[in-house]
């Protein structure tokens, strides 16, 4: 009977999604073309792309893991968008996820079949932030590549950073994202 009650109140708190509006999908922790992700998969052509880290696989809208674009009403927005829809449109692509967001978004690491990191390559070339406050989320190694490619794309003022822009979260919120100091599965050292 407890236990029965225990199951039973997970089950409904895990459909409240949590207070960031992230609901997990069972069973992550999978490994694809080396990378630590979530077990979720999706294998398809990408039909359209929104924005700088949203495009649409199958039917499904996918938000791009530990990145944030620039909205398109924002400077650099557009040509985020342009960036990331040379890289997919019109592309077969893999989609590993471990959850799912408050818009029924799979949230998820997009990879090319030469297991090319979609959402990386956007950091990469200044298309897009690493969003850190969902960093603990991720592998360290992970947490490092997005980290590096960040701050070697600032340091050659690509992209975004060629002039004074305003992080995605501050201009929809008004305010910085909260990032964690640490991560209970390891920390990267600040780069």
């Amino acid at each position: 009977m407890r236990w029965s009650f225990l199951l039973f109140l997970a089950s409904c708190l895990s459909a409240c999604g949590g207070g960031d509006g992230v609901t997990p999908v069972p069973a992550s922790g999978a490994t694809f073309c080396g990378v630590i992700t979530g077990s979720g998969r999706i294998t398809g052509t990408v039909s359209s792309v929104h924005d700088g880290d949203t495009l649409t696989l199958e039917g499904k809208p996918i938000r791009l893991d530990s990145i944030d674009a620039p909205e398109l009403d924002q400077a650099y927005g557009h040509a985020s968008r342009d960036h990331l829809s040379a890289l997919v449109l019109g592309q077969r692509v893999t989609v590993t996820y471990a959850k799912t967001d408050l818009y029924d978004r799979v949230v998820g690491t997009v990879f090319k079949p030469d297991c090319t990191q979609v959402n990386l390559s956007q950091v990469r070339a200044g298309a897009a932030w690493y969003y850190e406050a969902y960093k603990c989320e991720i592998d360290i190694r992970q947490r490092t590549a997005y980290a590096a490619a960040q701050t070697a794309a600032r340091a050659a003022a690509l992209g975004l950073w060629a002039a004074p822009a305003v992080a995605p979260w501050v201009h929809r919120n008004g305010v910085e994202a909260k990032v964690p100091a640490t991560c209970p599965n390891g920390d990267a050292p600040s780069l």
